[in-house]
């Protein structure tokens, strides 16, 4: 989720910013651990700058329905949403706790005490707070920051194909504003428009936006727009 005017951006260079974990905007990001003491504390902050430095994150939400979600990530509704397939093996489960852990490091310890296991761990668990996001993670290694922005980004492909676009509930998109950008698709996008439900507290499908397919076609630079 996102405000359309990135949305756009997105869609016309089919890639995803990989963001780092100083841009995130939970100030808890890889802080699991309980940090009141100082041995600990610096350790943690190893931790932190190793994976700000070599990881990109990209974050992703199991369902579009939470009002919460729009309201924070996509511009108070007026921005859009899309949808992926990824292979499971990419994703990371976020899980969530309302208690922060204590982990022994020291020289006398295995590795110190880091372990995969914590390290996976860290990077996978955050507040309870954050549930309603009901968050899966892509990590990768920063490799080819783009030369122009300063940016990491993950392109669209096997890996990481887009399906749906779900314009927001105060959005002017239409399906042919979404056409203008998408340039030669590889795979069906079906585009519907959110709306609030009308019997629950949750963003559903606005039937009266008559929802379209877009088909690619078998003749390059061309695709097709069906309805439903």
């Amino acid at each position: 989720m996102t405000s359309s005017r990135w949305e756009e951006e997105i869609l016309r260079e089919k890639r995803i910013k990989l963001s780092r974990f100083k841009e995130l905007n939970d100030p808890f990001e890889l802080m699991l651990i309980d940090v009141r003491s100082q041995d600990t504390r610096d350790v943690v902050k190893q931790i932190y700058r190793y994976f700000n430095d070599t990881t990109g994150i990209s974050c992703f939400g199991a369902g579009w329905s939470s009002p919460v979600m729009w309201a924070h990530y996509a511009d108070k509704h007026a921005g859009v949403c899309l949808g992926f397939d990824i292979p499971d093996d990419l994703l990371v489960k976020v899980s969530y706790t309302d208690e922060r852990i204590v982990v022994p490091f020291g020289p006398h310890l295995p590795n110190k005490g880091l372990s995969e296991e914590l390290l996976t761990k860290l990077l996978s668990t955050k507040a309870t707070d954050w549930s309603y996001e009901r968050e899966y993670r892509l990590l990768a290694d920063l490799h080819d920051k783009d030369s122009v922005t300063g940016h990491y980004y993950k392109e669209f492909g096997q890996q990481l194909q887009l399906r749906k676009i779900i314009v927001g509930h105060r959005c002017d998109w239409t399906p042919e504003t979404v056409r203008l950008f998408l340039d030669e698709p590889t795979s069906s996008i079906r585009i519907c428009k959110a709306r609030p439900g009308f019997g629950r507290f949750e963003m559903v499908e606005q039937q009266q936006f008559s929802p379209v397919t877009i088909e690619p076609s078998t003749e390059k630079g061309d695709c097709l727009l069906s309805k439903g």
